[in-house]
């Protein structure tokens, strides 16, 4: 949303950072709104009391602003420490599942852009079903406005496979990842890096579907096409990388795996730091290879590791610091 598009007591409220913490105070002070750690939000029952008694004609236009503005704080993994905006707005994405809202939203007037910020917030918390819901509405809203074969389209469509395939619904995935590719073939061409992403994506879905041939051709493929589009060490080449090393674990290579898990983890240390959500997922990858082997010592180091990665990251109760949490737990327990 422009600035132009906005209505003209947004536009005073943001003028400046003093009329904007001026509207804030005088809110707080009439305990109408909630401040915590620079978040700011209704208390819930005021929400709640909100929606039912005062909004009793609910206004689109006000509706269409709210879901702009916390879909233009959605960070993407690229920016650092994106995790700790997401967790200031996951609160405000949440609110919009509230049943009364939901149903009163037209969503054919929200941007596709903001939709599918919503997907990608959705799914970084595990919420797969509500970010498959706002990915189909993202790609409803760019079939329509762009065409079925626009690169946004293509763009939402590879988005869609990979919810599918996260939800274990393979038929789907696979359909979508195929509608996907061959528009960036027509597109882009066969080495183009969006043509290469999914090929990549397919490459994991045939794994997960012990298709292992057809898996390693399209994991080599995307790998090698990464390596002369972008270069040994870049963070697509490197994902791709740690792709082929869960595809060899699979097959009871351990060697190979190993070899593949410690090349991606240093480029990702290189390319994200030590505390970035990937740099862990491959550090927590390692520790489960190590385990495989009975190299205790190793997979325990790994496993605290990404332990505390995680719990700094998305916090102790996330479902993935669980698992390494359980995963430690029994290592211990075996020691």
């Amino acid at each position: 949303m422009d600035v132009i598009d906005a209505p003209a007591w947004w536009i005073e409220v943001l003028k400046s950072r003093a009329r904007f913490n001026r509207a804030i105070s005088i809110l707080h002070s009439y305990s109408l709104l909630e401040v915590s750690a620079g978040q700011y939000s209704l208390y819930t029952c005021e929400h709640d009391w909100t929606l039912e008694y005062l909004n009793r004609e609910f206004e689109q236009e006000r509706c269409r602003i709210a879901i702009h503005c916390v879909a233009a704080n959605v960070s993407w993994e690229s920016e650092g420490e994106y995790w700790i905006r997401h967790r200031r707005v996951l609160p405000h994405a949440r609110r919009f599942k509230h049943t009364r809202i939901k149903a009163a939203i037209d969503w054919s007037g929200i941007e596709p852009e903001d939709l599918d910020q919503f997907t990608f917030l959705y799914k970084q918390n595990n919420m797969n079903a509500e970010a498959e819901q706002m990915c189909m509405r993202a790609l409803r809203g760019y079939e329509k406005a762009r065409g079925l074969e626009h690169t946004s389209t293509l763009n939402t469509v590879n988005k869609l496979g990979i919810l599918y395939a996260d939800q274990g619904k393979m038929a789907e995935a696979e359909e979508m990842y195929r509608r996907a590719l061959r528009g960036y073939e027509k597109a882009w061409g066969l080495e183009h890096t969006s043509t290469l992403n999914t090929v990549n994506n397919l490459g994991i879905l045939y794994a997960d579907q012990g298709k292992m041939a057809e898996a390693e051709e399209m994991c080599m493929r995307a790998l090698r096409g990464y390596e002369k589009a972008r270069g040994l060490e870049h963070t697509s080449t490197l994902d791709t990388v740690n792709n082929l090393g869960t595809f060899y674990a699979d097959q009871g290579k351990m060697a190979e795996t190993e070899e593949m898990y410690i090349r991606a983890l240093r480029g990702y240390e290189k390319a994200w730091g030590l505390e970035h959500t990937s740099t862990l997922n491959t550090v927590d990858n390692l520790g489960t290879i190590y385990a495989k082997q009975g190299k205790m010592a190793e997979a325990e180091e790994m496993y605290t590791r990404a332990l505390r990665g995680y719990e700094k990251a998305v916090g102790k109760v996330h479902p993935k610091t669980q698992i390494i949490f359980r995963n430690l737990e029994k290592l211990q327990a075996y020691k």
